[in-house]
């Protein structure tokens, strides 16, 4: 019997437990401290804390690496007490690890914000601050979306060790200087916003581009004699493409096309939510624009749409509902997969033993009830 056995402190019985490849029925869970112990209940020598979770399902926490806001407050407000409430709506809302996303802004007000993730401390009532994704500002003029046009610029900006992934326009000759400074910096390479061509995306992939924001938002269709960046990223294994599954951003035939190409294990679902994500309908600010939400939609005055207003549980909800694929597909989307592509995935992203104790728990129909962070329920719906 090794050390954790014999150490258990809670054991959670009558679970669906969802793993990265099946969902294990009837299960029960072993916590001991701030890790999952294993699967399986207690042997005779132990007397852990039993608590029944009456035929529900547990999945990890989610961790979303695209969402530049909830609750009402947003990356983009440069200060701790944002980020704070941001965390504090964010793990309440089921997502529990994210990366804070810029949008973008002046040099300046950029570096504002990176500073915050060395004076940020969250709590475990709060989702962990994993770093930031900067999306801009070298991006198209021409596929801007939702980014503050006026606020582009092709000349880099610092970047500290907070910065995980990098947005950029891959054919912008700028690129080349952010490109270079990400690879040195250890940082991903996403393409977004941008009107690569298929060539200058395969040339972009040799470099390092190995990732996609929000994969066909923000970028060209596929027309087939003109085939564009979206196809080089579909077809290339070595690309893994965010996926917004709200509803709104990418019909779901599309999301299924999609999820056909790259598989369940080169996808990673994002909510890009922004700070309506949990608040009322209404005018609210992103990126020094006025948007509207308006039955879940989010636009700027013209009509593009101006990220999202749901949380990244409901794209996880979206995948299985409407596009019908399994749910430990949709749950490793939005978990193990954002897990790996940052090097995590040994501590968070699943269930396996060894994994710290953060979890979701839900009802049958997928409706948030509980959120368990490192072996204690934090939040209850």
């Amino acid at each position: 019997m090794n050390k954790a056995d014999t150490s258990i402190e809670l054991l959670l019985t009558n679970l669906q437990a969802v793993l990265p490849d099946r969902i294990l029925p009837q299960g029960a869970l072993r916590i001991a401290g701030d890790k999952i112990a294993g699967f399986g209940l207690a042997t005779p020598d132990q007397t852990p804390v039993t608590v029944d979770f009456a035929g529900d399902i547990v999945i990890p926490g989610l961790i979303d690496l695209h969402v530049h806001g909830c609750g009402g407050s947003d990356t983009m407000d440069a200060s701790a007490t944002a980020l704070e409430n941001m965390a504090t709506a964010l793990l309440q809302q089921g997502t529990t690890a994210f990366l804070a996303t810029t949008m973008t802004a002046s040099p300046s007000r950029l570096q504002a914000v990176l500073s915050l993730g060395k004076i940020f401390h969250p709590t475990d009532w709060h989702a962990e601050l994993l770093g930031f994704h900067m999306e801009g500002p070298c991006i198209s003029p021409d596929f801007h979306g939702a980014q503050n046009v006026s606020e582009l610029s092709e000349v880099p900006v610092p970047v500290n060790e907070w910065v995980k992934i990098l947005t950029l326009a891959p054919e912008l000759s700028a690129a080349r200087a952010y490109i270079e400074m990400a690879k040195n910096a250890g940082i991903i390479l996403s393409a977004g916003h941008s009107g690569a061509s298929y060539e200058q995306m395969q040339i972009a992939i040799k470099e390092g581009v190995h990732y996609m924001t929000h994969a066909f938002n923000a970028m060209p269709g596929i027309h087939h004699r003109a085939p564009g960046m979206l196809s080089a990223a579909l077809l290339d294994r070595r690309v893994t493409i965010e996926l917004i599954a709200d509803g709104i951003h990418v019909h779901p035939a599309v999301l299924e096309m999609a999820l056909r190409l790259k598989g369940a294990e080169r996808v990673i679902l994002v909510s890009d939510g922004t700070r309506a994500v949990g608040m009322p309908d209404g005018e609210y600010e992103l990126g020094g624009q006025q948007v509207r939400l308006h039955q879940g939609k989010m636009t700027l005055p013209d009509g593009t749409i101006a990220g999202s207003a749901k949380p990244l549980l409901a794209g996880v909800r979206f995948i299985t509902e409407v596009v019908g694929r399994p749910l430990h597909e949709a749950v490793r989307m939005a978990t193990l997969n954002p897990a790996r592509l940052l090097g995590i995935d040994d501590c968070s992203g699943s269930l396996k033993p060894g994994a710290f104790a953060t979890f979701l728990r839900l009802s049958p129909e997928l409706e948030l009830k509980e959120v368990w962070v490192r072996g204690h329920c934090r939040y209850s719906a």
